[in-house]
């Protein structure tokens, strides 16, 4: 009996012993909880790299003295043989430490048993939050400014005489940073610059080139297919058909100081041969050698808008009889032919320009040989009381008991002062009182280019 007894009290004693050591347990690991818990809301868990720091078991706040520490560090860009330090200020970029922190800290934020799993799984795997730097637009500004030009002479640009196009030698060798390998770099060496980074490079559009290219289609727009040319001689119109070559002969193509543009001019003698050989192949009647200014300013009209995209494939003039002479009377003079109601003037043996005029309706316009015999800006007819601007005389009549002279149109003034001008539609018919009548503007030219005593003969 006794021994039984003492078995009992050794069971008894035996079980509190195994209970307290679970009542102890269940403390231990309960405060071990506890402790996991409060640890995972202040430190990163273990192996946790931002970028390529390790912020294994940090504070929010030593990360963000971190973040801080990284920004003030200066990365070296490597560009062939130059190395340039940019600050991030520099680069538009941007540490945005809070977002960083925020993601950082994610797993320890989950409940209770995830955040476990996640520490346990993170003694064992590297967990890598990408460096929280924001490209702004002023990286893409950088991006866009900064170019390297590793040239060693300009470009070259001439015009090729023959085709009447641009031709090109390129040298340069611009490049800016590839946006994407920049960017990347700076994200996987965030924090630590010791050595520089090698980004790639975009080669750089030559814009020179681009522009170069867009003006040669211009221009072969202009001297890539023919040009038929109306004229009109007398009411009867002729067709001649100007080829490509004819064109590129009668025109000028120079390059602008800035090597880029170029201007077409035309080139009055050259296109008076190409007209007139064409002319004259065709059979159509024309009195000499001589094209008139109309006939120039239609072709360069016509060239003009070629080159500006429209696809003019005709066009249509006057080409008048032409002079009555070929400049060969004076070194310089004016000659009117009436029948044409055209003027013309020559200077130095050649056909300085020539205007639509008219001449006498209510009196016929004396022909011969005169010469200007006065000036005056502003003349006034007592015949017929009007007012005649750049009035230059040339013949007195006896009869009439008045002067003939070259003017542009009369007007008149009205009780009120107001000027009411002949109708410019009159310019081209016979509608003066015998003087020769040029357009406003015309007459002026006229009277800058004429001097007392200058020739003037007018056919009929």
């Amino acid at each position: 009996m006794h021994h039984k007894t003492k078995q009992l009290f050794s069971y008894i004693r035996h079980l509190s012993r195994r209970r307290r050591n679970r009542v102890l347990a269940v403390f231990i690991l309960i405060n071990l909880i506890l402790a996991f818990l409060i640890y995972s809301n202040l430190v990163a868990y273990p192996n946790t790299y931002i970028g390529t720091t390790d912020v294994s078991g940090k504070t929010a706040s030593q990360v963000r003295d971190i973040l801080t520490h990284a920004t003030e560090t200066v990365p070296q860009v490597q560009v062939q043989n130059r190395t340039y330090h940019y600050r991030y200020e520099q680069l538009g970029v941007v540490v945005d430490a809070d977002r960083g922190i925020d993601e950082l800290f994610t797993p320890n934020r989950k409940f209770f048993p995830l955040n476990l799993i996640s520490f346990l799984t993170s003694l064992t795997a590297k967990r890598i939050v990408e460096p929280p730097l924001v490209f702004t637009q002023q990286f893409d500004e950088f991006v866009e400014e900064n170019v390297f030009d590793f040239g060693q002479t300009p470009d070259s640009v001439s015009v090729d005489p023959a085709t009447k196009s641009l031709v090109v030698e390129e040298n340069s060798q611009v490049y800016r940073f590839d946006r994407e390998s920049l960017k990347q770099l700076l994200l996987a060496h965030f924090g630590k610059y010791k050595n520089p980074i090698y980004p790639m490079l975009a080669k750089v559009t030559n814009e020179t080139i681009t522009q170069i290219a867009s003006n040669n289609q211009k221009l072969a727009a202009v001297f890539g297919s023919p040009l038929m040319v109306y004229m009109d001689l007398g009411g009867t119109t002729h067709a001649v058909e100007l080829k490509e070559e004819d064109i590129r002969e009668a025109t000028t193509v120079t390059l602008n100081p800035d090597n880029i543009h170029v201007t077409i001019s035309i080139n009055p003698d050259a296109l008076n041969q190409v007209i007139i050989r064409r002319v004259h192949a065709s059979g159509f009647p024309i009195r000499n050698t001589i094209v008139t200014q109309n006939v120039r300013d239609d072709f360069a009209k016509a060239i003009a808008l070629r080159f500006d995209g429209a696809n003019v494939s005709a066009v249509a003039t006057t080409l008048d009889a032409g002079p009555n002479t070929n400049g060969s009377l004076a070194d310089k003079y004016i000659e009117v032919d009436i029948s044409q109601a055209k003027m013309y003037l020559f200077k130095s043996g050649k056909l300085y320009k020539s205007y639509k005029v008219s001449t006498g309706s209510d009196y016929p316009t004396p022909t011969g040989r005169f010469e200007i015999l006065n000036k005056v800006g502003l003349g006034f007819s007592n015949i017929y009381q009007d007012w005649l601007p750049w009035w230059m005389g040339f013949s007195y009549s006896e009869k009439l008991n008045a002067y003939f002279g070259i003017h542009e149109q009369p007007y008149i003034l009205t009780s009120d002062g107001k000027r009411v001008s002949a109708s410019a539609a009159a310019i081209g018919t016979p509608s003066t009182g015998g003087c020769v009548a040029l357009a406003p503007g015309a007459a002026r030219e006229v009277y800058v280019f004429a001097d007392i005593g200058t020739p003037v003969y007018i056919y009929n």
